[in-house]
């Protein structure tokens, strides 16, 4: 087998000194006994030699017994760089797949960030309260649009049962009437309920009944009222007439005979005429205000004749 080189032994040496086999001491020491071979030192070759030689032989049984060392440092050298590259493999491996770790870890954290998946369906009971929620709220439309309905078909009743009423019943009926609209009104306003719709159904229907009461009152009292007003206003008409009737004849009686005998016809003939006319007046619904339509024309019609007759006077 051929002789190692120089360069090859310093660095075989060197990878030994780096590797960590051998120290620092050791490293100059094989590296000056390389360099000493190199330059062709002699060796003696027997035990005879002179004490120099002798001390030479020495260093070169001491050189062998460290090269042999060397030799051994030099196999462990390799084996710990075998197992220094394999822990080196096995680090590298378990440092990536910390880092395939570290990256699977950050993806799944972005999945639940911002996640892909479209929108869960709305579960069963939202979906029941949204359907009864709009149930309920078509239910109430359905009852605030009766309600108006109802309210508006009473107010009609009502203002028919006014409108058809005599003048003189709805006259004396009117401070009434006001107040009990002023009351209902303030008697059907609420709160009383969570939404305006609910709030208006029940002011409606209080409205409602409200009305459809007075309409039964008023139906009733005008009646009563009709015979209690128009008897009162009969006698009062009767009065009138009959003192419209005195003064015409108290003018007359004031007139001087000569002119009365000339008018006297003329008197006679106005008498029959006003009672004939307001006797055939168109006769009203009931005869109580038949009788006092027709002495409400006995009175204008003397009064009338009685300013004409004051010209005669004397």
């Amino acid at each position: 087998m051929s002789k190692p080189s120089l360069t090859n032994e310093l660095t075989r040496l060197y990878e030994l000194l780096e590797k960590g086999a051998i120290t620092k001491e050791e490293y100059e020491e094989h590296k000056a006994l390389l360099l000493s071979q190199a330059h062709g030192t002699p060796f003696p070759d027997d035990e005879y030699s002179n004490p120099a030689q002798t001390k030479s032989a020495e260093e070169k049984s001491q050189i062998n017994i460290n090269q042999s060392t060397s030799a051994a440092a030099s196999s462990s050298a390799a084996a710990i760089a075998k197992n220094g590259d394999c822990m080196k493999t096995t680090l590298a491996a378990i440092g990536f797949l910390a880092v395939v770790a570290i990256l699977l870890q950050t993806c799944s954290g972005n999945e639940k960030t911002t996640p892909n998946t479209p929108a869960s369906e709305p579960a069963p009971q939202n979906i029941a309260d949204t359907d009864n929620q709009k149930t309920t709220q078509e239910n109430i439309q359905a009852l605030l649009q009766s309600a108006l309905q109802e309210n508006v078909a009473a107010n009609n009743e009502i203002n028919t049962v006014w409108t058809d009423m005599d003048t003189d019943v709805r006259n004396y009926l009117k401070p009434q009437q006001l107040t009990w609209s002023h009351e209902k009104k303030k008697q059907c306003q609420t709160n009383e309920y969570t939404t305006p719709e609910q709030n208006q159904i029940a002011y409606l229907n209080c409205e409602t009944n409200i009305t459809r009461t007075r309409i039964l009152e008023l139906q009733a009292q005008k009646n009563q009222i009709y015979t209690e007003i128009k008897e009162a206003q009969l006698q009062k008409v009767k009065q009138e007439a009959k003192k419209s009737l005195e003064t015409l004849h108290t003018t007359w009686d004031t007139i001087p005979e000569p002119i009365k005998d000339q008018l006297n016809s003329n008197f006679k003939n106005w008498t029959d005429s006003a009672n004939n006319e307001c006797d055939t007046a168109k006769p009203a619904d009931t005869q109580v205000q038949t009788d006092i339509n027709r002495h409400i024309c006995i009175t204008k019609l003397a009064k009338a004749k009685n300013k004409e007759l004051q010209g005669y006077k004397i």
